[in-house]
């Protein structure tokens, strides 16, 4: 695996698990705020943070080894859909009357957040080399 793998999946494990746990704990507040309807909302929030955060990670992850414009391309196609998807949820949810709404509001926003936060810090951290080592090409002087 390469490098620049290893820090989509870095990015994308660490994400996953940030989101799941934010879902985890806003599903007990949720429930110990507003009984069942605040824990299925708090899931909901979940499910569209999850979509969020996790779609345009996966895409990378699934597509690094192509092209660079095969990349892109995927890359700010799923950015485009996972956003429409969102705004889909969220409108949908306005017509929920159970719906416990700051409990899908707040687990949407800090799971979408928390991915964000989560791509930052491990792509700073991340050790992406600029050339493959013993990578050469014809005429370059080597060898």
């Amino acid at each position: 695996m390469r490098a620049h793998e290893r820090v989509f999946l870095n990015g994308l494990r660490w994400s996953a698990a940030a989101i799941i746990l934010i879902g985890v704990i806003g599903a007990v507040v949720g429930w110990f705020t507003a009984g069942a309807a605040g824990m299925w909302s708090a899931i909901g929030g979940f499910a569209a943070a999850a979509v969020f955060g996790l779609g345009t990670q996966a895409v990378a992850y699934l597509t690094v080894r192509r092209q660079p414009v095969v990349w892109v391309a995927a890359v700010g196609f799923s950015t485009m859909i996972k956003i429409i998807l969102v705004m889909v949820a969220a409108a949908l949810a306005q017509g929920i009357d159970s719906l416990v709404k700051p409990a899908f509001g707040a687990v949407l926003v800090l799971g979408a957040v928390s991915a964000v936060v989560v791509d930052v810090v491990v792509f700073a951290r991340g050790r992406i080399p600029y050339v493959e080592p013993g990578a050469t090409t014809p005429g370059d002087g080597v060898g």
